[in-house]
């Protein structure tokens, strides 16, 4: 399941982050680059830990408890862990290929600035459900007028269109990508990888136990 939500963080906090963002990135982005600057390979790889964004962070959470809630997960027998939360930085041209984030469960991101036509996130189903016939939604299907247009049902992507301050959850082993920016401004985020565990793992085989019953060897 993929959410999309408000998030609700106020007007001065989002200035506020998108200042030290735009600060640490603008020194470190490779403008020439086709793919955006990412914190979490240039060293800023756990910026929820920072106070200065201790009031997202809580905001974050929330959501994440509401988004089991929706899955019908019951909140009382687990426990979130971000594992790791970074800045994204979209400048004009660039995007971000398609991936996953197959080391945690959840992940999410949160748009702090995106002005209209800097670029979006699109799923890529694994499988294509709606898809009646092998190869019927190919492109050679659209040059026959067999498929009058791309749409929701029918895509290989899905592109899902947010606005400012709407934060996105979703598996984290779910493929996606960033479309290009192409607004002339840059696209600013915030991304966080989510790891589910048990509060008391007995009874369960396959989930994951708490971290206090973890052993370093």
């Amino acid at each position: 399941m993929v959410a999309i939500d408000k998030l609700g963080l106020s007007p001065s906090c989002r200035k506020n982050m998108c200042s030290w963002i735009q600060h640490v990135a603008s020194t470190e982005n490779d403008t020439q680059s086709a793919s955006a600057w990412t914190g979490d390979i240039n060293g800023h790889e756990f910026l929820l830990a920072d106070p200065r964004f201790e009031p997202l962070k809580k905001l974050i959470v929330e959501k994440l408890y509401l988004y089991l809630d929706a899955l019908a997960i019951n909140r009382d027998k687990v426990e979130l862990y971000v594992q790791r939360s970074w800045a994204t930085y979209t400048q004009q041209g660039q995007n971000i290929a398609s991936h996953t984030h197959a080391q945690s469960h959840l992940t999410f991101a949160y748009y702090l600035n995106k002005p209209d036509n800097s670029g979006d996130i699109a799923f890529i189903p694994r499988e294509q459900q709606n898809e009646i016939a092998p190869g019927i939604f190919n492109s050679d299907k659209y040059n026959l007028s067999l498929i009058e247009k791309p749409n929701m049902f029918n895509g290989k992507r899905i592109v899902l269109q947010g606005k400012q301050d709407d934060i996105v959850v979703f598996p984290s082993k779910q493929p996606h990508v960033t479309t290009p920016n192409y607004s002339g401004k840059p696209r600013i985020s915030i991304a966080g990888d989510v790891v589910v565990m048990l509060r008391d793992s007995g009874g369960f085989e396959h989930l994951m136990p708490n971290i206090s019953h973890w052993q370093k060897v």
